[in-house]
């Protein structure tokens, strides 16, 4: 049985230059999260929320969905957006399994857990 997987990897586009524009009007020239000050070349266009954690339908360039940050807001938020997309593909996951057990499962008997089931065809198995 093969287990589908449950994130595919974002479609990553360039931002149009009148995108970006806008987003800097809406801003001020400002960072998103400190407010200071933009220096051009010194910051970068942020997804919120990530592009991981949002349906395959949605516009990846939504206007409403960027946001201008400063580099080091950036180096700050990426390890926090790397957690985030890391516990809920763990969730995806076992939420896959769940569904495969209760697929299998026969009116009236437990499904055997993960660890249960594996316990079992090792005990099956030919030595």
């Amino acid at each position: 049985m093969r287990r589908r997987r449950p994130f595919l990897s974002p479609e990553r586009r360039s931002i149009p230059r009148r995108l970006r524009a806008e987003i800097m009007l809406r801003q001020e020239d400002r960072c998103a999260d400190c407010r200071t000050r933009l220096i051009i070349g010194f910051f970068v266009f942020d997804h919120r929320p990530p592009l991981a954690l949002r349906d395959e339908a949605d516009d990846p360039n939504d206007l409403d969905r960027l946001a201008a940050i400063c580099w080091t807001c950036d180096e700050r938020k990426t390890p926090r957006d790397l957690k985030d997309i890391a516990r809920a593909k763990r969730l995806a996951d076992k939420h896959q399994d769940f569904i495969e057990r209760q697929r299998e499962k026969v009116p009236g008997r437990r499904v055997p857990s993960r660890q249960q089931w594996q316990r079992v065809m090792r005990d099956l198995a030919p030595e």
